[in-house]
């Protein structure tokens, strides 16, 4: 769980680096929140707690849909921040779901 938790850091610096970027815009302020969330989380992870992996997957995949909708529209944050979000999202999402459905056996 801990690499996905790396990937949460990456995301919490680049949502940070957003809301700098967009001059603290409405929307760079909003990038705030989830960035003190992923943070949380990596400590969760770290902690190994099963509860904080699913709810930062469930997280990962509503912050990927509202990543690809603002990139979808103007927004005052950079695009290229918006596309490192949603990679580092998609890595955490996929090393949560590496760690939450352990391999068949057989």
């Amino acid at each position: 769980m801990i690499a996905a938790g790396y990937f949460l850091l990456l995301s919490a610096a680049l949502h940070v680096l957003g809301s700098v970027l967009s001059g603290f815009s409405p929307v760079g302020l909003f990038l705030l929140f989830p960035a003190v969330l992923y943070t949380g989380f990596f400590f969760g992870l770290r902690a190994a707690l099963v509860w904080v992996a699913w709810l930062a997957l469930v997280c990962m995949l509503g912050g990927m849909a509202g990543t690809a909708l603002e990139l979808a529209k103007a927004s005052t944050v950079p695009d290229w921040i918006l596309v490192g979000v949603l990679i580092a999202d998609l890595g955490a999402a996929v090393m949560l779901v590496r760690a939450l459905w352990p391999a068949r056996a057989g």
